[in-house]
């Protein structure tokens, strides 16, 4: 693919690309995800990571992997059985991963309340849109916490209140309406020992939701749930009092990654729909914000497989895009650069994710931010302030 106006951030490195197989059936239909939306199993893009890794280590080069892709299903603090594997891949020399921070800013599909005293209640709205068919509901608190909820619909019947048990789970049919609700206990999540409620709408009426959630202990605490992903849901359904803070996407919340937000580099705005930190355990994130609306770069081939070498050029399109996904791709070149100065010039062969991460916060451009920032990290990405800031005259 070649065009003479067009050169990538980083032009000589190789690439190898996975195209990650869509979710199964069944998956979508446990999480009510509309089949023309795509939609990826966790174990699936674990599959191609170890892939690239395989091919980085018999061709002996450094990688780095750029991962588009996140989930609000996640409890938002470590990022999952998935940032745990990205987090235990780039602690290796060479390895090197960048992630997206999301785009779920302005989505309305992140809930925070206000500290709840031990034995009081909180009444959650959610309002659902006329064409949603299902949606699932994630409340996530400290493994020190207990909470138990109980459902209002938008016709005024009540569930009753549902006991926080091991293992506790519950069908909830309302007569009105036809919606049917599945509530799971997780008291020990499998991804961090902290508490999850899991709430399955199926069918819901449209109107607003209440959820009614119950302070068990004596402790005043706070607790967040979160709706999909913007892709996974009607737009219509949100919460009423929402917050757009802590709404990065998993695995962007691990700490072992490298995770961008986005922002307008022509005018240094700040992009509305840009996921905000920090993590649910208040770490910071993200990391710095990159350059991610209106990015000109390759759009995918028009037509069908396979083709020549010639045909695959005549197709190539180019264009502008505008998310988070595009400043993790600016983000993976800048990384790319670094990996060339550091592993192969030998300037520090023991490069690896949070080496890197230190070196790009370290040359992040603050002017004008107070950091840490939820918006903006720890400034904007800056691979010449990292140089510039490498030099015995800057210190």
């Amino acid at each position: 693919m070649e065009n003479v106006d067009f050169s990538g951030v980083a032009p000589y490195t190789s690439i190898c690309m996975v195209k990650c197989k869509e979710a199964k059936q069944n998956l979508r239909n446990f999480y009510f995800i509309k089949s023309s939306n795509p939609c990826y199993a966790e174990g699936d893009i674990m599959t191609g990571i170890r892939y690239l890794v395989n091919i980085a280590e018999k061709n002996g080069m450094p990688l780095v992997i750029c991962l588009g892709m996140g989930t609000n299903q996640g409890g938002h603090n470590r990022g999952g059985i998935l940032g745990e594997l990205m987090e235990s891949y780039g602690d290796y020399r060479g390895i090197l991963m960048v992630t997206a921070a999301g785009n779920e800013a302005n989505t309305s599909h992140h809930y925070q309340n206000d500290p709840l005293n031990g034995g009081d209640d909180v009444e959650v709205e959610v309002r659902v849109g006329e064409n949603e068919r299902g949606f699932t509901i994630k409340l996530w608190t400290d493994a020190t916490e207990l909470y138990s909820v109980g459902l209002i619909s938008p016709d005024g019947e009540y569930s009753g209140k549902t006991q926080a048990r091991l293992g506790e789970q519950r069908r909830v049919s309302f007569l009105f309406g036809g919606t049917v609700v599945y509530i799971e206990y997780l008291l020990f999540s499998f991804e961090s020992g902290d508490e999850c409620i899991q709430l399955r709408f199926q069918n819901p009426t449209s109107g607003v939701w209440k959820i009614r959630v119950f302070n068990e202990l004596q402790s005043t605490r706070r607790f967040d749930m979160w709706l999909p992903i913007r892709n996974f849901i009607d737009d219509q359904t949100y919460f009423l009092k929402a917050n757009p803070d802590t709404t990065i996407c998993d695995p962007g919340n691990n700490r072992g990654v490298i995770t961008t937000s986005f922002y307008n580099s022509e005018n240094r705005g700040v992009a509305a729909e840009s996921s905000r930190g920090f993590t649910r355990g208040n770490e910071i994130k993200p990391d710095f914000a990159a350059p991610g609306v209106e990015v000109y770069g390759t759009l995918p081939f028009a037509g069908n497989y396979p083709i020549g070498e010639q045909e695959r050029n005549d197709r190539a399109r180019y264009g502008s895009r505008t998310g988070s996904s595009q400043a993790a791709a600016v983000t993976a070149g800048v990384v790319a650069l670094l990996a060339e100065w550091a592993i192969v010039r030998g300037n520090d062969r023991a490069l690896d994710t949070e080496k890197a991460k230190m070196y790009l916060i370290r040359g992040a451009d603050r002017n004008g931010i107070t950091i840490p920032s939820r918006i903006w990290g720890n400034g904007t990405l800056d691979l010449y302030g990292v140089f510039d800031r490498l030099r015995p005259s800057a210190f």
